[in-house]
């Protein structure tokens, strides 16, 4: 019976959604909190065109019963709390302008915004800031391989991996098991994951001295050779951060245009007079 009565609800709203706007559709309500009504007609839109009948039932009857327990609370509310009104009133003058000058901002930014940030604007700001790339994190840039250990080509793998000169092609084929082949920065404790090397208790002493590392884990052996590393606490190589910089510029670019149009808007509005601060 209660899935019939959404079901004629919601028959109604795509009648009136429709231009068969009759008033004894529109104006039937469906609940009553005190002397608060919710009708039908305040329903209109809610629903978006496409919804299935069981979907349209399910959110009309969630949205009715959401309406009542709010109406409950800002009765109580009003009973039982001294209201300001002026004040609740500047609240609301405040908040409207800001949902307006946030979505024209918004319009503003997608319309004007210069997203095109230069190798030469990236090299400055990390040169310039080098405070904000403290490392907080061991970073490496290496390679790590599994191979059983009876593979023939055990030693002739280790000794690739000791070569000035890595062969990367060779040292894949070499390997019979799966391996990691990195030549990017990356935070360390991710880049030993799933090996033996994860339990490494002083990290950076193992960073610092070892370029080729070998260890034992049931019918596997693990090499790990670190080509590059950073510590914790030295600035980050621009290269690890160069998005998180892209991102900050992007974000001092927007600021600086907000800036400029609060600025354009007020000095056009004082040329023309528009507007007048009485003393």
């Amino acid at each position: 019976m209660k899935f019939l009565f959404l079901f004629l609800i919601f028959s109604c709203l795509f009648l009136f959604s429709c231009g068969n706007n009759k008033p004894t559709s529109s104006n039937k309500v469906l609940a009553k909190v005190y002397n608060k009504e919710l009708k039908i007609n305040d329903l209109i839109g809610f629903v978006p065109l496409g919804t299935s009948k069981n979907d349209s039932a399910v959110m009309i009857q969630k949205y009715i019963e959401t309406w009542v327990r709010k109406q409950l609370l800002l009765a109580k509310a009003n009973k039982d709390v001294k209201i300001d009104e002026g004040e609740i009133e500047r609240k609301l003058q405040d908040y409207k302008f800001d949902l307006i000058a946030y979505q024209y901002e918004k319009n503003y930014i997608q319309k004007n915004l210069d997203t095109l940030v230069k190798p030469a604007e990236i090299q400055k700001y990390y040169e310039e800031n080098p405070a904000n790339f403290e490392l907080k994190q061991n970073i490496v840039k290496g390679i790590w391989v599994k191979t059983r250990k009876d593979n023939t080509d055990k030693d002739k793998l280790k000794a690739m991996l000791s070569e000035p000169k890595l062969d990367i092609e060779a040292i894949a084929k070499a390997s019979t098991e799966n391996q990691i082949l990195i030549d990017k920065w990356i935070d360390f404790d991710i880049f030993v994951k799933n090996t033996p090397f994860q339990s490494i208790t002083n990290k950076i002493n193992f960073i610092q001295s070892n370029r080729l590392a070998e260890s034992n884990e049931g019918e596997f052996v693990y090499y790990l050779y670190i080509i590059d590393f950073k510590i914790t606490n030295q600035t980050s190589p621009l290269e690890f951060v160069k998005k998180r910089i892209i991102s900050m510029i992007i974000n001092q670019k927007k600021a600086q245009l907000l800036r400029n149009l609060e600025k354009n808007i007020y000095e056009e509005a004082k040329k023309n007079k528009d507007f007048e601060i009485f003393k």
